[in-house]
C-alpha cells in the first residue's frame, strides 16, 4: 500500500509541474513540450518498471498495476498526458521488451526510462485498423538492408519521434508474418502529416508515408529471427494496450464524477443547493455506481494477469465495459453541469471530448466482444 501511495504522489507531483507550466491540454505547448513532459515523468521515475530492464522480457510481478496507477492519475488530470505516456512510456517500451534483441534493449530501453528516447508505434492503415491481418506495407529485403513501402494512419507521437516502430508485412513469410522496423524520425522518403483531432492536438496523431524507406538490418526489431516472428508480440503487446486504455478510461470517470459532486456542492438554484434536488441524486449517483463497477473490472483484470493466467477475456471485458460506460459517465457529468459544460472554461467538456478515444484505441468494443465470445467457444 505504502509503495502504491508513493508512486500515486510521484504522478502526481509531475503532472501537476507540467500542467502549471503548459495547461491541461498541452495548449502553451511548444516545441519541446513532449520532450519535456517525458524527462518530467522520468525524473519521478515513472518510466522504469521492469520492461524498462533490458535483461527482461516483457512486465515484470506488479508492473502492469503500477502503469494502470500512474495511467489512472494521469488521464484524471490530463488526457494528453496520459496519451503521452501509454504511447511513448508503456506501449513502445514494452514491445522493445517482448520483441527486442537484449542488445536492442540495452541500446535503448535505458533512454527511454531517462526520458531521452521519444517512441510511437505504427500499425493501424487507411484499410486495416481493427483487422491488424489486412495490413499492407511491405518490408522487403534488399541487400543488407529492409525498403518499406506504404501508409499508416492516426499513428500518434510519429510527428516528434525519434524511432517509428512499424509493422510491416514481409516477403519472407505466409499470411501472419510480419516484422516490426526501427524506422528513425528523419529517414529519407518517411513523410508525416499531423491529422487534427477532436482533443489532444499537442501530442500529434499523423498520417505515415514510407516511400523507399531503408531501414537496416539491425534495425529489424528482434534481430533475423523477428522478421517473421512479430505477430505473437503484437497479440501480447495488444492485449496490455487494451489493460491500459482501461485504465485511461477509470480516470477519466474518476475526474467526471468529482467534478459533478463538486459542482452540486457549490451550485445553488431555486433558492436552494443543487445537491437537495432528488433527480440530480440520482445522476451522481449512478456516476459513481458506474465509475465503481469500471474500476472493479479493471482490478480484476490486473489481478488475473499479475497471477499469469490468460487475461484476455478479462481485460477485453474490462476495455468493453469501461470504455462503454466512460460514455455514460461523462455525458451525465455534462447534464449536471448544464450550459456550463458546453464551454472550454469547464473540465468536463474536455472529458467530453477525450472520452471517445478509449472506445477505439486497443481495438473498438466489436473487437472486444469477438474476443470475449471466441473465449466462451462461441
Amino acid at each position: 500500500m505504502s509503495d502504491t501511495l508513493e508512486l500515486s504522489q510521484r504522478a502526481i507531483t509531475a503532472t501537476e509541474t507540467i500542467l502549471q507550466k503548459y495547461g491541461v491540454d498541452g495548449e502553451k505547448a511548444g516545441a519541446g513540450f513532449i520532450a519535456e513532459v517525458l524527462e518530467t515523468l522520468a525524473a519521478n521515475e515513472l518510466l522504469t518498471f521492469g520492461f524498462s530492464d533490458p535483461l527482461q522480457t516483457g512486465p515484470q510481478p506488479g508492473d502492469m498495476e503500477k502503469a494502470c496507477t500512474v495511467i489512472r492519475l494521469l488521464a484524471e488530470r490530463s488526457g494528453t498526458l496520459a496519451t503521452i505516456y501509454m504511447v511513448a512510456g508503456l506501449l513502445g517500451p514494452l514491445c522493445l521488451s517482448y520483441a527486442g534483441t537484449v542488445a536492442q534493449k540495452k541500446a535503448l530501453l535505458p533512454r527511454v526510462a531517462a526520458g531521452e528516447l521519444q517512441l510511437a508505434f505504427a500499425l493501424t492503415e487507411p484499410g486495416a485498423g481493427s483487422d491488424a491481418a489486412g495490413i499492407t506495407t511491405q518490408a522487403t529485403r534488399w541487400d543488407d538492408h529492409y525498403v518499406v513501402r506504404g501508409e499508416k494512419i492516426y499513428i500518434t507521437g510519429a510527428a516528434t519521434a525519434d524511432l517509428i516502430l512499424t509493422v510491416a508485412r514481409t516477403t519472407e513469410g505466409g499470411a501472419k508474418s510480419y516484422g516490426i522496423l526501427l524506422v528513425p524520425g528523419g529517414a529519407e522518403g518517411l513523410s508525416v502529416e499531423p491529422l487534427s483531432k477532436l482533443s489532444g492536438n499537442a501530442y500529434p496523431s499523423c498520417r505515415v508515408m514510407f516511400e523507399e524507406v531503408l531501414v537496416s538490418e539491425s534495425g529489424v526489431l528482434g534481430g533475423e529471427a523477428g522478421v517473421n516472428s512479430a505477430w505473437p508480440q503484437l497479440r501480447k503487446t495488444g492485449t496490455l494496450e487494451r489493460l491500459i486504455v482501461a485504465a485511461m478510461a477509470c480516470g477519466f470517470a474518476d475526474a467526471a464524477t468529482n467534478r459533478a459532486l463538486q459542482f452540486v456542492q457549490e451550485r445553488h438554484q431555486f433558492g436552494q443547493p443543487l445537491r437537495d434536488f432528488q433527480a440530480i441524486q440520482h445522476t451522481v449517483v449512478e456516476m459513481s455506481t458506474l465509475a465503481t463497477g469500471m474500476r472493479l473490472f479493471l482490478e480484476d483484470a490486473i489481478r488475473q494477469h499479475a497471477e499469469g493466467h490468460d487475461a484476455t477475456q478479462a481485460i477485453s471485458m474490462a476495455k468493453y465495459f469501461c470504455s462503454d460506460q466512460l460514455q455514460k459517465v461523462v455525458a451525465m457529468a455534462a447534464r449536471v453541469m448544464g450550459g456550463r459544460a458546453y464551454f472550454d472554461f469547464e473540465p468536463v467538456s474536455r472529458l467530453y471530448r477525450e472520452a471517445p478515444f478509449c472506445l477505439y484505441a486497443g481495438g473498438t468494443i466489436e473487437v472486444q466482444k469477438m474476443l470475449i465470445a471466441r473465449s466462451l467457444g462461441i
